[in-house]
C-alpha cells in the first residue's frame, strides 16, 4: 500500500537546499513513549517501515545507546535489495533519538538524522532534522518524499491500532 492521498500525521517539511538540510513534521496519535518504541524497535520497526508495492524493511537490528549501531535490509518491490544504517549519536527516550544515515543506494554517504518527540495535544509531533547533505544536492527531494511516506506510513499504523 502506498501512501493515502490524505495527509494523516498533518505533515509538513521544508527543505534549505543552502544548507543541506530537510525538516519535516509530523502529528501522531501515539504517546511520545510508542513513538519512540516504534522508531527504535526491531519488532515495531519491522510493522510499519514500508509497503508491499514499493518495498519492505526486515532484519532490523539496533544497539540503542551512544556509539551502538543499528541497520534494516531491504527489498524492492522489484526484487532488489538494499540497506542503510548508522551510529546513534544520542539516546534520550522518550524525547530525542539522533543518528547518522547511510544508505547502500546512495553510496553510502552518511547524513544525520535527529528526532525531537514532543507531547502534542493530540499525541505527539515528531520534529525531524535530517542533515549532512551536499548544498544543492539533488538528493534532498526525493529524501524529502521519502521521509513523507515513511512517516505516512507510521500514522497509519498507529491509526490502525
Amino acid at each position: 500500500m502506498t501512501a493515502p492521498e490524505t495527509n494523516p500525521a498533518d505533515i509538513t517539511s521544508s527543505i534549505n537546499s543552502e544548507a543541506g538540510v530537510i525538516t519535516i513534521s509530523a502529528s501522531l496519535r501515539a504517546a511520545p513513549r510508542d513513538v519512540f518504541t516504534a522508531l527504535t524497535d526491531p519488532n515495531e520497526l519491522a510493522k510499519w517501515w514500508g509497503a508491499a508495492d514499493l518495498y519492505r524493511t526486515h532484519q532490523w537490528v539496533t544497539d540503542l545507546r551512544p556509539g551502538g549501531k543499528w541497520s534494516t535490509q531491504a527489498i524492492n518491490a522489484d526484487g532488489t535489495k538494499s540497506t542503510v544504517g548508522g551510529e546513534y549519536i544520542e539516546v534520550i527516550p522518550p524525547s530525542l533519538l539522533e543518528y547518522t544515515w547511510s544508505p547502500s543506494w546512495d553510496d553510502f554517504a552518511v547524513t544525520r538524522v535527529r528526532c525531537e518527540i514532543e507531547p502534542a495535544p493530540s499525541g505527539t509531533r515528531l520534529n525531524i532534522t535530517h542533515t549532512g547533505f551536499d548544498p544543492g544536492s539533488s538528493g534532498l527531494q526525493g529524501t524529502t518524499e521519502g521521509w513523507e511516506r515513511v512517516l505516512t506510513w507510521l500514522a497509519t499504523w498507529f491509526q490502525s491500532r
